[in-house]
């Protein structure tokens, strides 16, 4: 089994069904991961728990070795370039010994432009 953990961090909502929502597509990740990460959590930097430095340091406490964080922003705005980075700066200092890798936003991905195109023109779902 590997000793790496990978963690989902979003905004964080005051409405509970939306914070439900990103801890159920953590989930889905996990089930799809569970080769590649021992645990795949969810965080969050705003109205709800666990917040980011909680997620990180209960890898640690459980003997995780290299986190990866992802987080599930679509632009990269103060969060994306400052929030996240200096959690992760803070935690690492403290944590040497343990690799922690940042990675892109959600919205930098490659697929992004193709994702949106294909619902634009297949999804029937109206609000």
């Amino acid at each position: 089994m590997t000793n790496k953990a990978l963690i989902i961090v979003a905004h964080g909502s005051r409405k509970d069904s939306s914070n439900e929502e990103v801890k159920a597509l953590g989930e889905k990740v996990k089930i799809l991961q569970d080769k590649y990460y021992a645990f795949v959590m969810t965080a969050f930097l705003e109205f709800a728990v666990p917040s980011l430095e909680e997620s990180i340091l209960s890898c640690i406490d459980k003997g995780i070795s290299e986190i990866v964080i992802l987080p599930y922003f679509l632009a990269s705005g103060n969060h994306v370039t400052r929030d996240i980075p200096e959690v992760v700066e803070k935690i690492q200092a403290s944590y040497p010994k343990v690799k922690i890798t940042l990675k892109e936003h959600l919205g930098s991905a490659p697929g992004m432009v193709n994702l949106l195109s294909d619902m634009a023109v297949s999804s029937n779902k109206k609000l």
